[in-house]
């Protein structure tokens, strides 16, 4: 292909004056795209369609070849395939696609000439060629994943110095999902396993990285396509670098894969003979086992997102306040609009799907009932006016509006209850939910932005109450080996030993953002930390550890999260280093949960601040009371 390319390469840019267009450009991407390919599966393919699409739009008015568009439409849907199914290496995938390119390439060269030039070369298009056989079958293979494979890679150090632990796993991020496993550190010599799920081949691991010592560990069936969704969604949804076309491209290929795979409808879980359930063509994460879903017709049914994650939700057949959720349907993972709206106490937004308008109101439209005043925006709907807010925006001077004030109200329904909202503005955005843990009872979903600000959807329902829960997520269960030793640094000016196994992410220290909720009729200032599509409201601050908020201490440069029993907490480290066994002279190691009257903030910090002395140790064997006793009560599922 090389050696045809600097053909009409030569020839192209010698008549680039005479006002044909310069393809040398597009071509000399290519090239290195499929060079790239061989090393960096991903990364090529991504920058291949970025050029295929930028040779697509340069010759969609100066080629008028029929076959030759089809041609290219059919590699650019290759193309994406490719990545969508984890971006695989192969041979005969790569040389497929360098003759593929190199027809398109010369077949473009020729047609800027004449048309008839352009038919000399419809051999190369031909559907009987290989190259173009293999290519279509790429592009039609919708919803068919590859195999996934979990390998172990173990590292000397000793003969692979050549790259360090960080590079390794800065390119296999790029093939699949990675962890290491660190086993033993001697002077500077690192000793360890690299743990990789991807669809790469053993022979293409082998002759990438001769160094490591491969083996395959087992054969992953199911993990592919749902958890490479997952994964790759939010990423790409918050990509600021990919051309804009590329992006929204491939946006749109995952959400018609990934509904038309992983969702149905939420009247597909009833009985067609069971008339209360609501919004029956919204749809919600799919589940194998709704044989065992258990109907009752005098209960009302509607699908609920908290937390990120989906529920079938459900009220007593008439009204009444209780709401449950009777059962989990999974995480919600694609982006959807919202409606946001600012209101006295902040700005907010809403489903989409949860809203039933804006409206304009006089003090008549008004009826005072159970002392609260309510608004009829139309037959049969009820709305309960707020002139209060479960959450405050920190930089917003908070007061309940008049009620002759108000003019414009927003409706929202959560759960089979009706809520106007006076507000002053209102757009439209897009966002992708975050996870948490488990649902909280101060927020109902957390969005994020394309630009990852964290977008707060209250929780209107009930105050603090939060729906019974028959069953909480399940979180996948890891299948790498646990990890040893301790991690240990200094938290503003204490010093921490955690197990390694608690460990979730350890990451340069970002700054979290503030959240000022209602915990009754107080007001309490809530750190939020976001990180990759998931949120945590578990956050270590200067106050929790020191009676002087003001006392100097070492700068923060590390953001640890720990997770264990479906609890999550950040930890701000100033140093974090590693060790395989614990080094503390005088250890701290029991955390008692405060009583009802050490419950304030005061009380939490005089009891937390007689532990003087020692170094305080968080093993899975005192995690939970860790947690208690720094965060009480230790959760509010």
């Amino acid at each position: 292909m090389y050696s045809q390319i600097g053909l009409v390469l030569g020839s192209n840019m010698a008549r680039s004056d005479s006002g044909l267009i310069d393809l040398s450009l597009p071509i000399s991407n290519i090239e290195m795209a499929l060079h790239d390919y061989a090393y960096h599966p991903c990364r090529g393919l991504e920058q291949l369609q970025s050029t295929i699409l930028s040779l697509q739009k340069i010759s969609q008015s100066s080629i008028t070849h029929g076959l030759y568009h089809q041609r290219l439409n059919s590699f650019t849907a290759a193309v994406d395939e490719l990545l969508l199914s984890g971006s695989p290496y192969f041979t005969h995938y790569h040389s497929a696609l360098l003759s593929a390119a190199d027809a398109l390439l010369q077949v473009a060269m020729a047609g800027q000439f004449s048309v008839d030039r352009s038919r000399q070369l419809d051999g190369l298009l031909s559907g009987e060629r290989s190259c173009w056989a293999l290519v279509t079958s790429i592009a039609n293979e919708k919803g068919s994943p590859l195999e996934y494979r979990n390998y172990e890679a173990r590292l000397d150090s000793v003969q692979s110095n050549a790259m360090s632990v960080d590079d390794y796993l800065e390119v296999f991020a790029s093939v699949g999902r990675v962890s290491f496993q660190l086993d033993s550190i001697q002077s500077s010599c690192v000793n360890g396993r690299f743990l990789l799920i991807s669809v790469q081949s053993l022979s293409w691991l082998k002759r990438r990285f001769p160094l490591l010592q491969w083996q395959v560990l087992s054969v992953n069936d199911k993990e592919p396509l749902r958890d490479l969704c997952e994964l790759s969604f939010l990423p790409l949804f918050q990509n600021i670098t990919m051309p804009r076309e590329s992006r929204y491209r491939l946006l749109d290929l995952f959400e018609d894969r990934f509904k038309a795979l992983f969702y149905q409808p939420f009247g597909s879980f009833f009985s067609s003979s069971l008339s209360h359930v609501h919004q029956t063509d919204r749809l919600v994460p799919s589940m194998d086992n709704i044989t065992t879903f258990e109907q009752d017709t005098g209960l009302v049914y509607f699908p609920v997102c908290h937390g990120g994650y989906v529920y079938i939700g459900a009220q007593a057949l008439g009204g009444g306040a209780e709401t449950s959720y009777i059962k989990y349907l999974g995480c919600d993972y694609l982006s959807y609009f919202l409606y946001e709206i600012e209101t006295s106490f902040g700005r907010f937004v809403f489903d989409q799907k949860e809203c039933l308008g804006r409206y304009n109101v006089e003090l008549s439209d008004v009826f005072l009932e159970e002392e609260a005043f309510w608004f009829e925006p139309e037959q049969g709907v009820r709305a309960k006016i707020l002139l209060s807010m479960p959450l405050v925006a920190p930089q917003y001077a908070a007061f309940c509006p008049l009620l002759e004030a108000i003019s414009q109200v927003f409706v929202v329904k959560q759960g089979m209850f009706y809520f106007a909202l006076p507000y002053t503005f209102f757009r439209e955005v897009e966002a992708a939910c975050s996870m948490m843990t488990v649902p909280r009872s101060w927020v109902k979903n957390i969005w994020l932005s394309q630009t990852d600000v964290p977008l707060l959807e209250p929780w209107l329902l009930s105050g603090n109450m939060l729906p019974h829960l028959s069953r909480c997520p399940e979180k996948n269960k890891s299948t790498y080996p646990s990890k040893n030793g301790y991690y240990f640094g200094r938290v503003y000016g204490r010093m921490f030993w955690i197990e390694a196994d608690l460990l979730l992410a350890l990451l340069p220290y970002k700054e979290s953002s503030l959240v000022v909720h209602f915990e009754g009729d107080e007001l309490r200032l809530m750190p939020l930390f976001t990180h990759h599509g998931r949120s945590f409201d578990k956050v270590m601050t200067r106050e929790s550890l020191s009676e002087d908020s003001n006392t100097s201490v070492d700068k923060v440069a590390f953001s640890v999260i720990l997770e264990w029993m479906s609890e999550s907490v950040v930890l701000p480290f100033a140093s974090c280093e590693w060790s395989i066994t614990l080094g503390a002279s005088h250890c701290v190691r029991e955390f008692s949960s405060p009583s009802d009257e050490l419950m304030s903030g005061e009380g939490i910090k005089s009891q937390l601040a007689a532990m003087q002395e020692g170094d305080f140790v968080v093993d899975k064997k005192n995690y939970l009371s860790f947690v208690a006793a720094f965060w009480p009560p230790s959760s509010l599922a």
